[in-house]
């Protein structure tokens, strides 16, 4: 047999020593080029938009009187929505009364949802209606029907006039521009007495009740025109309370008596505009 044997491995090739001077030149002026040329875009663009500012024409300053008219403008636009609001709404409760427009269970739930009442009012100060409400009897009928959604908006655009007298322009374009909001004409509600009795303060202690009895026409502002009514009666609450001074040097305005007659007269209010919610649940429409 042969003795074996072995083949020598090829010698390993030489490592680069490096890069060759000529490739890393040109790398490096390859790289410079770039950079050329990104500065080259830069600085055309910026010449671009300098010749776009130098062709457009200068903002001019607003003028003391610029402000005072578009303030007025905005004013008198306000006011004349306002007067505009308040002719639709008054022919349409003329109109609703006049046809004896009922609640009609048949045509569905009420779509305006008046303000919840808790107990025996609402979340509101004393003194502050729950929703804007005209109250009025058949007598009163032949003059004006005054809408109380409109008239909250006229005296915003008697605010914004008394700024615009004191020279606070912005502050009443401001102010009669957020009359513009859908929100600020939403809804109105009339109740229709057929029968009222005012609460009468008989001492500090005692007090005749009040009533009142009719129907209450709520009008849609966004469609002209009355959707739901209710039949409401309302009556003074039996115990009432108030509070007074009964010190010696008390004025008559601030004495037992006067105090018991504001008490019950926010409560009748309060118990009426309760009474309204309890009754406004379905949309109106003529009796069948």
């Amino acid at each position: 047999m042969l003795p074996p044997y072995r083949i020598p491995a090829p010698p390993e090739a030489d490592a680069l020593d490096g890069e060759e001077p000529y490739a890393a030149v040109l790398r490096a002026q390859r790289q410079n080029a770039r950079i050329v040329g990104m500065a080259v875009v830069v600085l055309l663009a910026g010449a671009i938009a300098n010749v776009a500012r130098s062709h457009s024409p200068p903002r001019r300053p607003v003028t003391e009187a610029a402000r005072v008219d578009g303030a007025r403008v905005a004013i008198a636009g306000a006011r004349a929505r306002a007067a505009s609001a308040q002719l639709r709404f008054e022919a349409a409760i003329r109109d609703a009364i006049k046809d004896d427009v009922a609640p009609r269970a048949d045509l569905g739930a009420c779509p305006i949802a008046l303000p919840a009442m808790n107990g025996d009012r609402t979340s509101l100060p004393t003194g502050r209606p729950a929703f804007p409400l005209l109250t009025v009897e058949r007598s009163e009928l032949d003059g004006t029907l005054p809408s109380q959604a409109v008239a909250g908006v006229l005296a915003d655009v008697r605010r914004a006039e008394a700024h615009l007298a004191a020279g606070r322009f912005e502050e009443a374009k401001l102010y009669a521009r957020a009359l513009d909001r859908p929100e600020r004409f939403g809804y109105d509600v009339v109740l229709l007495a057929r029968a009222t009795k005012e609460p009468r303060a008989l001492s500090g202690r005692e007090y005749e009740p009040g009533e009142i009895a009719g129907r209450a026409y709520v009008y849609d502002f966004a469609t002209d025109r009355v959707v739901c009514a209710g039949d409401v009666e309302a009556k003074s609450s039996k115990a009432i309370g108030y509070v007074y001074s009964d010190r010696s040097d008390t004025p008559p305005s601030l004495g037992p008596v006067a105090s018991m007659g504001d008490a019950i007269h926010e409560d009748i209010r309060v118990q009426t505009e309760r009474a309204i919610v309890d009754a406004i649940r379905w949309r109106s429409g003529p009796p069948r």
